[in-house]
């Protein structure tokens, strides 16, 4: 849409002439991208749950697994502990961080257009556009040189962890695809755990803090919202390692998100109040009215209780629900193979 053709925007991927074979059309957008030979071991990812039906073999599938795998990983690696807390930055993890500091940057280039809608400002889809033109080149100075080949793989993740340019939304789908991007570097071994601390204390904080600013900025609507049944418009995942933050805390208790005091004074060092703030700045009114849900598990006695609880939640509310994961991509890396080598991927 818009006079620069921004629908049609061109993924580049330069790499050597013996990794190229043939431009790739991707079945469910105009994205055109440059396909790897097979025997570089990556694939161009894509869509494969076409229907409600694919679920159950997604949640047997190897993908699955990893990612619940990796979101459990990196919540042991945030228990107890704050943002500010000291933690090894790998020179690739300062890469990541490096990246979407660059990718917030971008939001000074395009401010938001004066138009009568509330909600969806069309800018968005300028400043999604300078995502999909840079994916490739910001992911491969991510990568160390020897997995260059991976960027074809890896780059439409990035693409489509931002929100949706047609729709000018973001919800828990684009989210989960973020992860994924991160566990596809685990899954190459270029993070490991060493790593996980920072992970989710730097990089996914630092993420979380840039779609903020996105959606504040471009008023992008919530993509699959529950309204006030859900846990949240936009996100799950810092409820969760959030929790995980707060346990065995002293003085924080999961009833202390009603006290305006406690989100100001340690919003800034836990993912959990940070994002009880954000709720109350993007909705106006009482708690128990405009999300319920939050203000139910404020009820519940322990973190712990409410972490645990978060992670099964997470797994119906955001891994198990097609409206969530129909858009999610696979190739390579992340499979829809189960442990019966049963697979929707042509490709493997």
């Amino acid at each position: 849409p818009g006079e620069l053709g921004r629908e049609h925007a061109l993924l580049s991927f330069p790499l050597p002439h013996h990794l190229v074979t043939a431009s790739y059309q991707r079945p469910d957008s105009r994205l055109t991208m440059v396909a790897p030979r097979h025997d570089t071991g990556f694939v161009v990812p894509e869509r494969l749950l076409r229907t409600v039906n694919d679920i159950p073999k997604f949640l047997a599938s190897r993908a699955c697994k990893s990612l619940v795998e990796f979101i459990q990983a990196l919540n042991t690696a945030s228990r107890g502990a704050k943002l500010s807390d000291d933690c090894t930055v790998s020179p690739l993890v300062q890469r990541l961080l490096d990246t979407l500091n660059t990718m917030e940057g971008w939001c000074e280039e395009y401010p938001p257009s004066q138009q009568q809608m509330r909600y969806g400002n069309v800018a968005f889809r300028e400043w999604h556009s300078r995502l999909m033109s840079s994916a490739a080149g910001l992911v491969r100075m991510v990568l160390p040189e020897e997995y260059e080949a991976a960027v074809f793989e890896l780059a439409p993740y990035l693409c489509e962890s931002f929100g949706n340019a047609t729709r000018i939304d973001y919800g828990t789908g684009h989210e989960n695809t973020f992860v994924a991007f991160l566990v596809c570097l685990s899954e190459l071994g270029l993070v490991t755990k060493d790593d996980h601390k920072a992970l989710a204390l730097r990089v996914f904080a630092k993420y979380v803090s840039l779609t903020r600013t996105i959606q504040m900025r471009y008023r992008l609507e919530p993509a699959g919202s529950q309204g006030v049944w859900g846990l949240d418009d936009y996100c799950f995942l810092p409820f969760y390692w959030g929790a995980s933050q707060l346990l065995h805390h002293d003085t924080i208790k999961p009833s202390s998100i009603h006290v305006n005091q406690v989100l100001q004074t340690f919003g800034e060092e836990y993912m959990y109040l940070s994002s009880v703030q954000f709720v109350k700045q993007v909705k106006k009114g009482n708690l128990g009215e405009t999300s319920p849900m939050l203000n139910d598990i404020s009820a519940v006695l322990s973190w712990e209780k409410i972490n645990s609880g978060l992670l099964k939640m997470y797994k119906v509310e955001c891994l198990g629900k097609f409206p969530v994961m129909q858009h999610f991509l696979f190739g390579s890396i992340l499979t829809l193979e189960g442990s019966g080598g049963d697979s929707l991927h042509h490709n493997n």
